[in-house]
């Protein structure tokens, strides 16, 4: 039987480092021992004192020490960057915004004032506002990766695919050995189907990290959409050498050697995920399609019986069983099957279900036919 297989909607928990609204910003960080120094201002002191406090995620008190640096010096451009870090941590965004659009005013030659002020608007939602201050920060630093990948965020949330991918290869560029920044680019192909491109991408990927089961699963997932299936079961293979106890890779490798035409592989991995996770009815009934065939028609009728005992209403269930019947010439029984799985009222399997209905009565009259012959001819 040609049943069709439909498709199971997993989540791929492949190991992309997508950016999201931003990578964290960082903050300059002055010696600490230089705090107490003689020669160490009064304004410079409380700065000090207030980094400290920083470093050790104590913002109340680091937010006290900062703005007295202010009140001493409205012109301490990195008070200003310090504390729009800390105002972002607490999701005191307008404040955030005003001390970076600050520090700005009073450094714009330096590259991480605008980053700061993009990393701002980001979190505000302000995507557009952010990547002009990204692309300003490029201008003075354009060899800095970090940039690119925040700015190819900024592009990516303003539905920009083709300025975020371009973003994202330049970071790549500018790093290829960091993992995190091809993942990013390959997540971001992957989550927009451009499926041969992200491919080139993971594989790359996995020479940075050539034992990460998440990077086989998804080259498995991306060949396979591209119906590359050879190619999709070997890494799918490698995954599962990493991970054997996964049940919905099983699954996605038994649904790869199928379309390849190899059964009987298939079948040892859905049984695999069935032992896995009982508890996910749609195993059952898609072991039992291969059981079919490869005439396993008795194996195929158990296995979709125990599928009904925790999903009653499965059309494709009994759809199953309803062609193994026919196999056996059980005509008669498979209609009853048939009309069962039109009664469960599911659109994927009712159309299949009513035409397999009109087909075992003609198959029920080519039966009668063929023993009336029969009988002729034995007179």
């Amino acid at each position: 039987m040609m049943v069709r297989i439909l498709t199971i909607l997993f989540v791929i928990a492949a190991l992309v480092f997508v950016a999201g609204c931003v990578s964290q910003q960082t903050v300059e960080r002055p010696q600490m021992e230089d705090r107490d120094s003689p020669d160490v201002s009064e304004v410079d002191r409380h700065y000090y004192l207030g980094a400290e406090y920083f470093r050790n995620n104590m913002y109340g008190e680091a937010t006290r020490e900062l703005n007295m640096v202010l009140e001493l010096d409205p012109t301490y451009e990195k008070a200003y960057t310090t504390l729009g870090y800390i105002y972002i941590e607490q999701g005191r965004l307008p404040e955030a915004i005003e001390a970076y659009e600050r520090a700005v005013d009073l450094a714009p030659d330096e590259a991480d004032t605008h980053a700061g002020l993009a990393w701002s608007y980001m979190a505000g939602g302000e995507f557009a506002k952010a990547a002009e201050q990204y692309l300003m920060a490029i201008d003075l630093q354009p060899d800095l990766p970090g940039h690119y990948m925040n700015l190819g965020s900024a592009y990516e949330k303003q539905g920009l695919l083709p300025e975020a991918v371009e973003a994202n290869r330049k970071a790549v560029e500018l790093n290829p050995q960091s993992a995190k920044n091809v993942l990013t680019l390959g997540g971001l192909l992957y989550e927009n189907d451009m499926n041969a491109d992200a491919i080139a991408v993971y594989e790359h990927a996995l020479t940075l990290q050539p034992n990460e089961f998440s990077i086989y699963r998804t080259l498995g997932e991306l060949n396979r959409r591209l119906e590359n299936f050879e190619q999709a079961a070997g890494y799918y293979e490698q995954a599962v050498a990493i991970k054997d106890d996964d049940s919905q890779l099983r699954y996605f490798l038994a649904a790869t050697l199928d379309k390849q035409g190899n059964h009987a592989g298939a079948i040892v991995h859905m049984e695999r995920a069935l032992e896995l996770s009982p508890d996910t009815p749609d195993f059952y009934w898609l072991l039992g399609d291969l059981y079919n065939k490869v005439k396993r028609y008795n194996d195929a009728m158990a296995v979709v019986e125990r599928e009904l005992e925790i999903r009653p209403n499965s059309a494709a269930a009994y759809c199953v069983w309803g062609k193994a019947l026919e196999k056996q010439g059980r005509y008669e029984e498979a209609i009853t099957k048939f009309q069962k799985a039109v009664s469960c009222s599911d659109p994927a399997w009712t159309t299949y279900a009513t035409k397999e209905i009109e087909r075992q009565g003609k198959l029920i009259e080519r039966e009668k036919a063929l023993e009336e012959q029969r009988e002729l001819e034995g007179e």
